[in-house]
């Protein structure tokens, strides 16, 4: 190797060496260029998902357990579930459709179709963030204090979108219209008219949820749907939410499957993170042709190296000189620049990642779910990114050398 060091280093000490030098600093430049961007772009990637993850799991049951036709002795099962020693919380719902009109301009009512959720106030707070995320802030759906000396009805919480498509503010009254099956037959459903008033907006950060949820109190929801006492399903918070699967296969199957379901959030969103997965793999694979591009400026040096150094080569070759050594080379060479060009890219796109982290960028909240640019770097993206460098250094290295390798010294010598 000390033999092979000496010769490259000769190679570089000689003519055209600045030339060679100024190729050789824009080559490793263009390396470390596609290992930064390539790193601060996964890193970004990861954060979304993991802010998507983090909405996910604060506006909705980490695992919901459901029953054929519903739960009606409330007490037993939630006791049963809340000794568990993966679950943190346990919350019963009444989630269904209906129709929800407001008529801010007197002849122009405005109509939007929701997903109502009959919630308890005090057993929701152990499972999901709804009511930190309400304005103005609520303990619970009570009008007092809205409603004067009106007659008291029951009150709702609107998505920020909803409320906004309905131009409907706190304080508002609004009419909420809940179908409900009446008889065997698919046409055997009426419609059933409430007045409720809003208490507060729920801003999620979610347009999914802010465009279609509206939250009123488990006990309205039950007088409205006539399920006295019951519920449709339980939501659960569990102490591991990358565990929510395995929770809820084992309590399914405690439970006694059927009657009893369970879904978790990771299956119920599946699709979207299965998208991200894919999405991220993509932009993987599309940035790293500009470290692919950057390599061919190495191929380029060490094949103008092959041409010029001909005779260098050639007196090698005549000295004695294996083809393997030759090898060792210009294999050294190449891979020097791969490897600088590896280090400095993955140090400046960690730098970036702690810089964007720390700082932060603004982004517009009202059109993306964060008001942050998420980051979020890995260690084993740094690998992969940095692995891949190497691996296409060495892969493009081996053409000039597989070239060098060819050359007989009475060749060469024949023509100088």
């Amino acid at each position: 190797m000390g033999f092979a060091t000496e010769v490259s280093n000769r190679f570089l000490r000689s003519r055209g060496s600045r030339l060679l030098s100024l190729i050789t600093f824009f080559a490793g430049l263009g390396i470390v260029i596609g290992v930064m961007v390539l790193d601060v772009t996964l890193a970004v990637m990861n954060g979304f998902r993991d802010q998507i993850q983090l909405k996910f799991v604060e506006n909705m049951p980490m695992v919901t357990i459901m029953r054929q036709r519903g739960f009606v002795d409330l007490d037993a099962i939630l006791e049963r579930l809340r000794e568990d020693p993966d679950v943190l919380g346990a919350a019963p719902f009444i989630r269904s459709e209906a129709v929800v009109t407001f008529e801010r301009l007197p002849g122009r009512p405005l109509s939007r179709g929701v997903v109502l959720w009959g919630v308890d106030p005090q057993a929701q707070r152990e499972v999901t963030r709804l009511f930190e995320q309400v304005e103005p802030p609520i303990e619970d759906f009570s009008t007092e204090g809205l409603l004067g000396a009106e007659k008291a009805i029951p009150g709702v919480v609107l998505g920020s979108e909803l409320a906004g498509g309905l131009r409907a503010l706190v304080g508002d009254v609004v009419a909420l219209h809940a179908p409900r099956k009446v008889g065997p037959g698919p046409t055997d459903y009426e419609s059933r008219t409430v007045e409720l008033m809003v208490v507060g907006i729920l801003d999620s950060g979610m347009y999914e949820f802010d465009s279609a949820f509206a939250y009123v109190d488990l006990s309205v929801a039950q007088e409205l749907f006539e399920r006295p006492g019951g519920a449709d399903g339980i939501g659960l918070r569990v102490r591991d939410m990358m565990r929510a699967p395995e929770v809820a296969d084992r309590l399914e199957q405690e439970l006694g499957y059927p009657p009893y379901f369970a879904n978790d959030w990771i299956r119920l969103n599946r699709q979207l993170f299965e998208w991200i997965r894919y999405e991220k793999a993509l932009m993987f694979l599309l940035l790293t042709f500009l470290i692919l591009i950057a390599t061919f400026n190495v191929v380029a040096i060490l094949i103008m190296m092959v041409r010029d150094r001909r005779r260098d080569i050639g007196i090698l070759l005549a000295l004695g000189t294996r083809r393997t050594q030759l090898v060792r080379i210009f294999l050294r060479l190449g891979m020097t620049i791969g490897w600088v060009g590896t280090v400095v890219g993955t140090g400046l796109g960690y730098a970036i990642t702690v810089l964007l982290d720390r700082v932060g960028v603004r982004l517009p909240g009202d059109v993306l779910f964060v008001d942050r640019l998420p980051v979020h770097a890995r260690v084993e993206d740094f690998l992969l990114v940095g692995g891949t460098a190497l691996v296409l250094t060495f892969v493009v290295t081996l053409l000039p050398t597989w070239l060098a390798t060819r050359l007989t010294p009475v060749e060469v010598l024949r023509h100088e």
